[in-house]
């Protein structure tokens, strides 16, 4: 499992939006969005890197957290 810290995340439609994206990647990922600290946790068959990227190109900037 790893967290991913998002900017932007505004509404529910947000939380969907990334959360479908990650679930195309791998559709055995679990993922739970929590909008008010941006804090994405993922638990994914697929590098934290590759999920940042398919994050990122949704229009929402993310960091892996350490």
């Amino acid at each position: 499992m790893f967290v991913l810290d998002v900017s932007g995340i505004g509404c529910g439609s947000c939380i969907r939006k990334i959360t479908n994206a990650i679930q195309s990647l791998d559709n055995t990922a679990t993922v739970s969005v929590d909008r008010d600290t941006g804090k994405v946790n993922v638990e994914s068959n697929e590098s934290p890197e590759r999920v940042r990227e398919v994050v990122d190109a949704l229009g929402f900037p993310s960091e892996i957290s350490a």
